[in-house]
């Protein structure tokens, strides 16, 4: 038998977080030094992505393993089935005493869930009732410190929005709390429960909407560059599913004081401090770690939900197939091994498998993911052939993956509320839509995606593209057998405006 002490487990990860807000991923002009020295120690993914561009089905897929047509919360706001276990649940027949601090989003926010033994709650926007269920851990702490909630929530019970949240000092802001809840959970394991091991969820809300906060000064706006397609007039072969949200976001952005090229220049500033002052309370519960002994027996897991378009195609937000949706950073610290920048473009579905073999506890079958830990120890071995699928489910009713809603007529309701599978191998990426715009790009050359190769007659005039939509449309369906999706798709073909 095995004496070797059990590892512990600490997962930290934010909402709506591009890679290049972290310096470790290649901006030299954001401070990050808490997590670039974290991935300096570590194995850094540079091509990882989500199972969907979008809160509560992405968040189900890392907590259970599974593509969210399989969990079945493919929209936001709803709960997973009680059939499908997530990594707490799975972990606590071997000793493990789990804890959850931040944002949950997949159920009832304020009570523990789902295997967890140790709950703290931090949104109170997602209850219903607060006079009936109470209100978060974060309400009560900030009570205790003498803060008064001045929002009123349905109920006619008083709160702290979020936005009200944001601007607070911040010592009193979301990102201090999780630290502390975290240096709490700790401290209370150690006393409690020496020698047992642990698996802790830390989730931050930012730097997700509402994109402001007590660093908003930090970046001057003149620093930040805004993407080539913010300026430039989309591709014709823009599904309209992206048009729809494109005319929206230049009619009306509620996050800029201006909408034009100096406020989303402020706005994209104001969303790199955010993701520097997450670092920094990053930092301040990996310190926590050190000094209690637990780091050499602790995998670290940095990552998020899904990305941000934070301007490009002059988009915001989630809800598209674009890179800077469903691009995410993702760094995995195991003590003792070597660190190493790994390029294998890499889906959030195979985090479980990689985290249950590195804790020594069997996989259940149920799995749809594989194991990382080979490319964890041994690097990349054919980077070319590695397949990412990404799932859309459609925007339903109307509105933007953001909150808001727009008024369109039914053809553009039919296109927003199309859903699309995205098959991404080697350097091409395939979309494929319900409702027939299909997009095919050569990220090799053309990394912003700005020139759909499956609209009208380009297909032929690129090299090697035909072949590549033919054989990203078998894997395609390969995997959609493999993993039971029932989603109905078209052959990819080529389309033109007369198709829509």
């Amino acid at each position: 038998m095995s004496t070797r002490r059990p590892l512990n487990l600490l997962f930290l990860w934010t909402d709506e977080q591009r890679p290049d807000t972290i310096g470790a991923y290649g901006n030299p002009h954001i401070a990050t030094p808490h997590l670039d020295r974290l991935a300096a120690q570590s194995v850094l993914f540079e091509q990882a992505y989500c199972t969907i561009p979008v809160c509560t089905p992405s968040r189900g897929s890392v907590l259970t393993g599974v593509y969210p047509h399989t969990h079945g919360a493919t929209h936001n706001n709803i709960p997973l089935p009680e059939h499908i276990p997530t990594i707490a649940e799975l972990l606590r027949p071997h000793g493990y005493y789990c804890g959850y601090a931040g944002k949950w989003h997949l159920g009832n926010e304020l009570r523990a869930q789902r295997g967890f033994d140790w709950w703290s709650s931090m949104e109170d926007g997602y209850i219903k009732d607060h006079q009936r269920d109470g209100f978060s851990t974060y309400h009560q702490w900030l009570v205790r410190q003498g803060y008064q909630p001045p929002d009123s929530a349905p109920d006619g019970s008083k709160v702290f929005k979020r936005s009200t949240a944001a601007r607070l000092p911040e010592e009193a802001g979301k990102p201090a709390f999780l630290a502390h809840e975290a240096g709490r959970f700790l401290d209370e394991h150690i006393q409690q429960r020496p020698g047992t091991p642990f698996a802790l969820y830390v989730n931050f809300l930012e730097p997700h909407m509402p994109f402001f906060g007590p660093w908003d000064q930090r970046y001057a706006p003149e620093l930040v560059d805004l993407p080539p397609t913010w300026y430039a007039e989309p591709d014709p072969g823009m599904p309209l599913r992206y048009r729809v949200r494109r005319q929206h976001y230049m009619e009306h952005n509620e996050h800029v004081g201006t909408n034009d090229e100096a406020g989303w220049r402020a706005l994209k500033a104001r969303y790199w401090g955010l993701a520097s002052l997450v670092d920094k309370y990053v930092g301040r519960i990996l310190e926590h770690l050190r000094a209690l002994g637990l780091a050499e027996h602790t995998i670290i897991v940095y990552s998020t939900d899904h990305g941000d378009m934070m301007g490009e195609h002059r988009l915001l937000a989630k809800g598209v197939q674009y890179e800077g949706a469903v691009r995410v950073p993702l760094i995995i610290h195991v003590p003792g091994q070597p660190p190493r920048r790994l390029a294998t473009p890499t889906s959030q579905i195979d985090l479980l498998p990689t985290l249950l073999e590195l804790l020594g506890v069997d996989r259940p079958a149920h799995l749809q993911g594989q194991s990382l830990v080979e490319r964890l120890l041994k690097g990349d071995r054919t980077p070319d052939h590695a397949e990412v699928v990404i799932e859309w489910s459609g925007a339903r009713g109307g509105v933007l993956a953001d909150g808001h809603r727009f008024n369109t007529g039914p053809l553009e309701q039919r296109a927003v509320a199309a859903q699309q599978r995205t098959i991404r191998r080697g350097r091409w990426k395939l979309t494929v839509d319900e409702a027939g715009q299909h997009e095919l790009y050569d990220l090799a050359h053309d990394p912003m995606e700005r020139h759909n190769l499956l609209y009208a007659g380009r297909l032929q005039q690129a090299p090697g593209a035909a072949e590549a939509v033919e054989e990203l449309w078998e894997r395609l369906r390969a995997w959609q057998r493999r993993t039971a999706d029932p989603l109905a798709l078209p052959t990819p073909a080529a389309w033109d405006g007369a198709t829509s």
